[in-house]
């Protein structure tokens, strides 16, 4: 039996399909498409399936659907609520390998996902109501509602580690795009979007001939070859790279290392200079023979940046940095110690010669003993407990280092190796070493030399004629009091004065054909004097007269032909200086110092020499007094006005103030020589320069203060006991301040 051409069998098949159809199409919003195989009946008589029961309800009204029995639902599965197929949770900081293909979401897609948790969806939900309220939306509910499933679909598919949404990604989202960048940008998780040189149009790549994209190339830079996993002709390094060089009126050229045609920059592409960057210090082991390695673009990317400094030191932080501080820790491991070594238990047969330290490679010195580096890291801890700065001592610690590495800390190292590696090589600095080992005991020191005595037998030696330079130099060893017979050492100042004044004349007598010192006559040294005037002449004759004496004691000549020579010279007396020049002296000076030491000229009438000399033992503060040490005489006690204390008391608190440990014994110290531990005293050109500033000699300041004395007291004695002046001094500056007690000058 048949109805409208169906039988009874296959229009309960076919009413059950359709039903089944609209059921699934029901639960999962979508219908399924008609047509065989269908599910048969069994009918039987007596019994009746549940299947054979429409699922409509006769008494529904047309057009409206009917409810789905609960036995049908419980036999559909529940619909999937967030299915990990879609938009998928990526690892953070994983990086793709493959780009994002171009997709389309649709509406089933966020249904799919509804239950998951999605940062950031409730502040755009926030803003797509706020939307609706400004557009005036009509259907308001389904209008979020869909917007709301294309926003966590969005949401969902953004990049690991990011956290807005890329301007691109909105094209996935077809014409509901626009709106929802709205929404994103205004809950702020809407990226920027990149300028136009940076980020090409979407779905572009590496071209190759005849215009059509190498899928094969799809997300590889064109001009560092980085593989980005994007759809970039060029990545966004090499893009910034580019538009620098045009700033600075670059163009392409043929890059000398790979002869490409790129922007170039030191004759390089960027590529190049990252793989010759990278391959300096080659500690990775990248370096390749016949190709260059590869890397990831974007987070992971290769740079040329050399890194930033660390906050309060010196110290370069960065990837290339940390590469060249390992290759050097590596370099330093692999040293070998030096074949050189000193041995404590070898004695010594003869003394060895200087050694040449010229030829020696100092930038890679051998590995250090323990003992060696243990004491290089005692020098560095000293020297910052100093207060100096790592920089101000780096040549010092490379002196330490090389004398140690080659020579070992086992055995006291020679003072003259010190000093004539440091002479050899500029960046070396030995004063600091040597004055460090002599405090630790490790410092073999050579006998002391004065510069005085050195520039007087430099003098010596320069004489061209022999005879005439071995006479200068028993000279010499006579007035240091080292002559046949013993006497009185002359302060080498004196002898350094006393050769550069006779000097001259010798080698004008040598080009005279005169061989030997005996051949000098009384003429000779009268013509010699003839032409000076002055101090000029008396000091000559007094220098010459010394001359011939020392040489005629250590029988060298037969007779002294300057014995008989007398010189007329005038003394001048001593005269004030105008009150205009002294008026407001220490008002132009502005260090304690300074001050202190022009006040003890213009006040107390110490010279020169005397402030030199001066030690911090020899001022008592409590008492006011000033002990002066004065060689092969009595010791002076200067008593100290109150203004004088003070500006010692300024100038002790500023010393203490910038060297608070400071062992230097003289009262006056330079910045050099109070971080000097063997204490040495301040040079006379500190005190020359001093004057020079003020304007006016400090001989000439000295003998005003004695003169304005005189004047005022008229008693040698006085003048003897202020001044430590001699017995004659004393009473030549009584009679040029009073002419008319030339004859009896302690007359009352």
């Amino acid at each position: 039996m048949t109805r409208a051409g169906v039988c009874a069998p296959c229009l309960l098949a076919v009413r059950l399909g359709e039903d089944d159809a609209w059921a699934w199409g029901e639960l999962h919003d979508e219908a399924l498409a008609p047509g065989r195989p269908r599910q048969l009946t069994l009918d039987i008589e007596g019994i009746a399936l549940p299947e054979a029961r429409p699922v409509r309800m006769p008494q529904a009204k047309s057009g409206r659907r009917a409810a789905i029995p609960a036995w049908l639902r419980a036999r559909i599965p529940e619909p999937v609520q967030d299915d990990p197929r879609i938009c998928a949770v990526q690892v953070p900081g994983q990086l793709g390998l493959f780009p994002t293909p171009a997709r389309q979401f649709a509406r089933t897609h966020a249904a799919r996902i509804r239950d998951r948790n999605i940062p950031g969806f409730d502040a755009v939900a926030e803003q797509l109501r706020q939307l609706a309220d400004e557009r005036r939306v009509r259907a308001r509910t389904v209008w979020i509602w869909r917007l709301e499933g294309f926003a966590r679909l969005a949401l969902a598919a953004r990049d690991p580690d990011q956290h807005q949404v890329a301007t691109e990604a909105l094209k996935d989202l077809l014409y509901n795009g626009p709106i929802l960048g709205q929404a994103l940008d205004r809950a702020g998780l809407l990226a920027p979007p990149p300028p136009c040189r940076v980020v090409p149009p979407r779905g572009t790549g590496p071209i190759r001939q005849g215009g059509q994209q190498d899928p094969e190339l799809r997300g590889q830079c064109t001009h560092c070859l980085a593989w980005g996993n994007d759809r970039r002709v060029m990545c966004v390094a090499c893009t910034s790279w580019c538009h620098e060089i045009r700033k600075r009126g670059g163009s392409e050229a043929e890059c000398d290392r790979c002869h490409r045609t790129l922007m170039l920059s030191g004759g390089m592409c960027r590529m190049c200079r990252i793989v010759v960057a990278e391959t300096e210090v080659d500690t990775a082991e990248i370096a390749m023979k016949n190709g260059e390695q590869l890397w990831f673009a974007r987070p992971h990317a290769a740079g040329l940046a050399v890194g930033r400094l660390l906050p309060g030191t010196a110290v370069l932080q960065g990837r290339l940095a940390l590469k060249r501080r390992r290759a050097r820790v590596r370099a330093v491991s692999a040293r070998r110690l030096s074949e050189h070594l000193l041995d404590p238990a070898q004695l010594e047969f003869f003394p060895a010669p200087p050694r040449d330290w010229t030829r020696l490679d100092t930038t890679r010195p051998p590995a250090l003993t323990p003992a060696a580096a243990a004491l290089v890291a005692d020098f560095i801890a000293y020297m910052r407990g100093r207060g100096w700065s790592t920089d101000s001592f780096n040549g010092s610690t490379r002196t330490l280092r090389v004398v140690t590495g080659h020579l070992g800390a086992d055995v006291p190292i020679q003072e003259r190796d010190i000093r004539a590696l440091a002479s050899a090589y500029p960046n070396l600095h030995g004063a600091r070493v040597i004055n460090y080992l002599r405090l630790r005991g490790l410092l073999d020191a050579q006998p002391p030399s004065d510069p005085c005595i050195a520039r007087a037998r430099h003098h010596a030696t320069a004489v061209t004629h022999p005879s005439f330079s071995a006479a200068v130099h028993t000279f010499i060893d006579v007035l240091l009091g080292q002559g046949r017979t013993s006497n009185r050492a002359r302060s080498p100042k004196t002898v350094e004065n006393y050769v550069a004044t006779i000097v001259d004349t010798l080698e004008a007598w040598i080009a005279d054909r005169l061989t030997d010192p005996r051949q000098i006559t009384k003429k000779h040294i009268e013509d010699a004097l003839d032409p000076l005037r002055g101090d000029q002449a008396r000091r000559l004759h007094t220098a010459l007269r010394s001359f011939f004496r020392a040489l005629k004691r250590e029988r060298l000549i037969f007779r002294d032909p300057a014995r008989t020579i007398s010189l007329t010279s005038n003394r001048s007396v001593p005269t004030a200086l105008p009150s205009d020049r002294i008026a407001g002296l220490l008002d132009r000076l502005d260090d304690p110092r300074d001050r202190l030491m022009v006040a003890l000229v213009a006040i107390h009438a110490l010279l020169p020499g005397q402030l030199v000399h001066l030690r911090r033992t020899d001022l008592d503060h409590s008492k006011g007094r000033l002990h002066l040490r004065r060689t092969g005489r009595m010791d002076h006690v200067i008593y100290l006005d109150s203004f004088t204390l003070r500006l010692a008391t300024a100038w002790e608190l500023q010393r203490l103030r910038r060297w608070p440990d400071n062992s230097n014994p003289h009262l006056f110290v330079t910045r050099n020589t109070a971080v000097d531990d063997s204490g040495p005293p301040i040079s006379a050109g500190t005190v020359q320069q001093l004057f020079q500033r003020v304007g006016l000699p400090a001989g000439r300041l000295r003998v005003d203060r004695i003169v304005d004395e005189a004047r005022h007291s008229a008693d040698p004695v006085r003048l003897m006991q202020l001044f430590g002046l001699s017995n004659l001094s004393a009473t030549r500056y009584v009679l040029s301040a009073h002419p008319d007690k030339r004859n009896d000058p302690i007359a009352p």
